[in-house]
């Protein structure tokens, strides 16, 4: 799914708080002087291993039988040692201590938490492993674990009554979920993945994971979203730092002084270098949701020695990031990590990988019902995500293929044996992984689930799937103001009929102007890296007047297009069009057409030109465009690129040129068209949009071929009989027809507040709205049957939007002002409903 939100953690996304197995030590470090947790205390074993407090004072190490005792320190309270005698949870009290800290730890007088930190900063240069080093390459391992405490769940078979009048309970059901999940327990975890890898860095092109093997319990083809899932950035000295899919300020950024408040609470010795332990913690009002943890800072290099993030609200995220330090390179490089992820316990909402939002949630929440068995299970649910590197070169050559390409997937790595992974785990699998992987796969495919989920993702873009053949749901039924109810249908064949041959067609009947349309095509992928594809297609149909497509825009599928609702003016065009497409880089695609089309309104409207009227005409055309995104991140796969990150600003340029004579063409003209789309989103405050889309035109240019600027206000006398459904980039104010032009531009800006948490389903989203538009025509002459003006002017309107009122329906209300300001005011007002919801990518 976007932004990674892979189906497999959606599935058991659940999460939890939970307590460790048996074998581990769990306690709690308190203040004497008010019984308050101490968060990050340094606690380090008589055996020479060390950990520290998490917000609420907990700890947990691994129970060895040279463990006897811990040492427990705090800045501002006495050193306490504390013996071990059994497994059981202990609580160990510390007193304060009005000394301060000793000069000869803090290295110079004034040295404070603040201080040290400013330094890091400073030297982020200097120790950042993109910046430092020219190449580093490392081979990786990871594991991704959802499981349980067995011990902590009640596993009772419930039964759920209902309250009546009078406090009175109705039986309802039995609900065994607690007795199935403890008894699953004793045999596996809930779900795993395996991942292996072999990382390249150059500063020439950038860092690139080679994935080279793949093992996904109950899965053959591997679910691309969950292997480019970042559990945690590679580094902390970038300005935002990204845990379990959503990205923070990172202590350590740009704006991290701004952000974050700072304590030195020790001192620590890691691989016989001495450091601070730096505890960082969100200021007031910065940060509802934030993060709050310790950084190791070296005394010397002010380099990250060990870092720890933890996230506290409905869920419960603990990061920790291990370094090692090479002596010749003089720096600090990530060497394993592992984060934790559980259900919280306060209210605060989180929203995870840009789109899946997270609030607490409880098996009794409802009222109307109660159990007799109210543990709610998904308080021991959690999943343990670690990595480890291996084989760390630094400065030595490394060769990376195909610029640009963030991940790369082997065909072969979802086949690889068991021999291959005992070179690559860094410890034995255990049984109950191993029983992991056999209950899991014998679930998904007695339940068919792998097939089950490739049918749910083509649904999620519009598409129901069969063995060969797509079927696109979405052209079903339309509606627009000429053909009213567009029934259709429409089919393209899947990667099951071939791999490197596409074949499509639709048709469709408008129910007003009784007529059918009609298109097929057909296509063949000539290389997978480049994504260089030859196809051609023809179609038979209908064209909203002086519309701009870009033919380099992807599928972008909505559960209907508000726009196409208002639009009443088409012309038909019989189209044939042969074209290739082809990736310069993953980031840069570009596709050339050539195009023959006998164009006739369907209006009134007569062309003249040169002496010469045209009623209808025909055109051959040469299109080239060109998209770039420069900063979006992609996998390579069998089948092809696959996005895993969509970011901004993106760049889109498309030329056309006809030529008269060219196939009996009647017209010579060219176009030049640009869109640039950006987006600013500050990490929890909500997100800034930009739109600009230009254009410009010469020659031969019938009212088909110039620009309408995206106009959306139908007709009405009075601001309810133009009612209707708002578009997302359109002016809502502008009616149909009344402007067209041969050169013109658009800027638009919208800003998205956060959601109001007004109660938990009301949560509306207020949005600012804002749209200018100018541009010119010339030899308005040549256009007759048709009266439009120009833009040259300025056209300006503002405006907002109240989204997402009830499920994906909200209100849309836009004023028109400026130099096209119209005398009747009613005129100049937009009042209709939107809608947000979809189900594309």
């Amino acid at each position: 799914m976007k932004n990674k939100a892979s189906f497999i953690l959606i599935l058991f996304l659940l999460l939890a708080n939970a307590s460790f197995a048996q074998d581990i030590i769990s306690g709690r470090v308190l203040s004497e002087e008010n019984a308050t947790p101490l968060p990050f205390a340094t606690i380090v074993t008589n055996n020479g291993k060390n950990t520290i407090t998490n917000l609420d004072g907990e700890f947990s190490i691994f129970k060895t039988d040279s463990l006897q005792i811990l040492t427990i320190s705090y800045i501002g309270y006495k050193p306490k040692k504390q013996a071990i005698f059994s497994n059981d949870d202990i609580t160990i009290i510390l007193e304060k201590n009005i000394e301060e800290l000793d000069e000869v730890i803090l290295r110079e007088k004034g040295t404070d938490g603040l201080a040290i930190i400013k330094k890091a900063i400073e030297n982020r240069e200097n120790n950042n492993p993109e910046d430092i080093l020219n190449t580093y390459s490392y081979d990786n391992y990871s594991k991704l674990i959802i499981t349980a405490d067995k011990d902590s769940i009640n596993g009772t078979i419930d039964s759920i009554f209902k309250v009546k009048r009078n406090d009175r309970l109705k039986f309802k059901k039995i609900d065994s979920t607690n007795y199935q999940l403890k008894k699953q327990l004793e045999k596996s975890h809930l779900y795993i993945i395996e991942k292996a890898s072999k990382f390249l860095y150059s500063k020439h092109k950038g860092e690139r994971e080679n994935i080279i093997g793949t093992h996904m319990a109950g899965f053959k083809k591997p679910i691309y979203e969950a292997l480019a899932l970042e559990m945690q950035s590679f580094s902390f000295y970038d300005n935002h730092y990204k845990v379990f899919g959503t990205e923070f300020v990172s202590p350590l950024g740009k704006n991290a002084l701004k952000t974050y408040n700072y304590k030195i609470l020790d001192t620590v010795n890691e691989q016989n270098r001495d450091g601070y332990i730096i505890h960082y913690f969100p200021k007031k009002d910065k940060e509802r949701v934030g993060l709050e943890g310790v950084l190791y800072i070296d005394t010397k290099s002010y380099a990250i020695q060990k870092a720890i993030s933890q996230l506290n609200a409905a869920i419960d995220v603990q990061a920790v990031q291990n370094y090692t330090y090479f002596e010749k390179e003089n720096i600090w490089f990530p060497s394993k990590s592992n984060v934790m992820v559980g259900k919280g316990e306060n209210n605060n909402v989180v929203t995870l990988f840009g789109k899946l939002r997270i609030a607490s949630s409880s098996k009794m929440e409802d009222s109307t019902f109660v159990s007799t068995n109210p543990d709610d299970i998904t308080k021991h649910i959690y999943l343990i995500a670690e990595t480890n590197n291996s084989n760390i070169n630094l400065n030595q050559p490394v060769t990376i293929e195909r610029r640009d390409t963030a991940i790369d997937l082997l065909n072969v790595a979802a086949d690889r044996e068991e021999d291959f992974w005992r070179s690559y785990r860094t410890d034995s699998i255990t049984d109950k992984e191993k029983e992991t992987y056999i209950a899991v796969d014998s679930l998904v495919e007695a339940n068919n689930y792998e097939k089950k989920l490739s049918f749910i993702r083509k649904v999620m873009v519009g598409y129901v799937s069969t063995k060969y053949i797509d079927f696109d749901y979405k052209s079903l039924l339309k509606f627009n103001r000429y053909e009213n109810f567009r029934l259709g249908l429409s089919a393209v064949t899947n990667n099951n009929f071939s791999t490197k041959y596409k074949i499509h067609g639709y048709g469709a009947y408008g129910t007003k102007d009784g007529e059918f349309k009609y298109g097929f095509g057909a296509e063949r992928r000539l290389d997978k890296y480049d994504d260089t594809r030859i196809g051609i297609n023809y179609k038979d149909d209908l064209v909203e007047t002086g519309s701009l497509t870009f033919i380099t825009d992807g599928r972008a599928f909505y559960l209907f297009e508000p726009r196409l609702f208002n639009i009443s003016q088409f012309h038909k065009v019989n189209d044939i069009s042969a074209y290739v497409t082809h990736d310069f880089t993953p980031k840069i695609s570009s596709r050339f057409e050539l195009s023959h089309q006998d164009v006739k309104p369907t209006y009134d409207y007569t062309f003249t030109n040169n002496g010469q009227t045209y009623e209808t005409y025909q055109t051959s055309s040469i299109t080239a465009a060109i998209q770039w995104n420069p900063f979006n991140k992609y996998m390579q796969t069998n089948e092809g690129k696959v996005i895993i990150e969509n970011k901004y600003p993106q760049f889109t340029l498309q030329t056309t040129q006809a030529l008269r004579n060219l196939f009996d063409s009647d017209l010579s003209f060219s176009k030049v068209a640009m869109r640039v789309m950006h987006e600013i989103s500050p990490l929890n405050k909500g997100k800034t949009t930009f739109l600009f889309v230009g254009g410009i035109g010469f020659g031969d240019l019938p009212i088909t071929e110039l620009f309408n600027t995206s106009p959306n206000q139908p007709d009405g006398e009075v601001i309810l009989d133009r009612f209707s459904v708002a578009g997302r980039d359109s002016f809502e104010t502008m009616y149909f027809n009344e402007f067209f032009s041969d050169r013109y531009a658009v800027l638009q800006a919208k800003h998205y507040f956060k959601r109001f948490n007004i109660t938990k389903n009301f949560r509306p989203e207020l949005v600012l709205i804002s749209r200018f538009a100018i541009g010119n025509v010339s030899e308005r002459q040549q256009h007759e049957g048709i009266d439009f003006n120009s833009l040259e002017n300025g056209y300006l309107e503002s405006g907002i939007e109240i989204n997402k009122i009830l499920k994906g329906f909200g209100l849309n209300f836009m004023y028109r002002y400026g130099a096209y300001h119209l005398p009747n005011f009613d005129d100049n007002i937009s009042f209709k409903f939107t809608y947000y919801f979809s189900l594309g990518f």
